[in-house]
């Protein structure tokens, strides 16, 4: 990565760490949904606790914000990069990808959940373990930007740089 001066804004950073921590949560608070979800299905007035609820609702959460970041990215100052390397190209790619799920994840869950299309469910599931690698895949990058690299891209998704 050559040369790249693109710096995030406050409303770029405040999103991009408030969905990073809403996916994480759901992730966690995921133990239980598909007997939840199952539930669900059979009678709608069961299959509802604190931590199905929760983790439906902060899915909805995720939607919203989501298109949000999107709009902010879209409005956001772009800057150019003078690099065309394979490196860029596969971090382009699995942005695009990041950005597309943490919308369609959510979505599947929900499109399940309410509508009561049990392949949906699958769907979400298998979306969001494909999703969470490649959060650990930028995560892994975003590393290896700050400690190998050291070219302070970590750091400009903190407001540092």
């Amino acid at each position: 990565m050559q040369n790249q001066e693109r710096s995030y804004n406050t409303a770029q950073i405040l999103l991009h760490w408030a969905i990073a921590a809403l996916i994480i949560f759901n992730y966690f608070v995921s133990e239980g949904m598909g007997r939840a979800f199952r539930q669900h299905l059979d009678d709608s007035n069961t299959g509802y606790n604190l931590v199905s609820s929760l983790h439906v609702y902060v899915g909805l959460g995720i939607i919203a914000l989501v298109v949000i970041r999107i709009i902010v990215r879209f409005m956001s100052k772009k800057s150019k990069t003078d690099s065309k390397s394979l490196l860029d190209r596969v971090s382009r790619i699995v942005h695009e990808f990041l950005y597309l799920l943490m919308f369609l994840v959510p979505v599947f869950g929900a499109t399940a959940w309410y509508l009561g299309i049990h392949i949906m469910g699958d769907v979400h599931e298998i979306a969001m373990n494909i999703m969470m690698t490649l959060v650990l895949l930028h995560a892994a990058a975003a590393l290896f930007h700050q400690y190998v690299l050291k070219d302070g891209t970590l750091l400009k998704m903190f407001g540092q740089k």
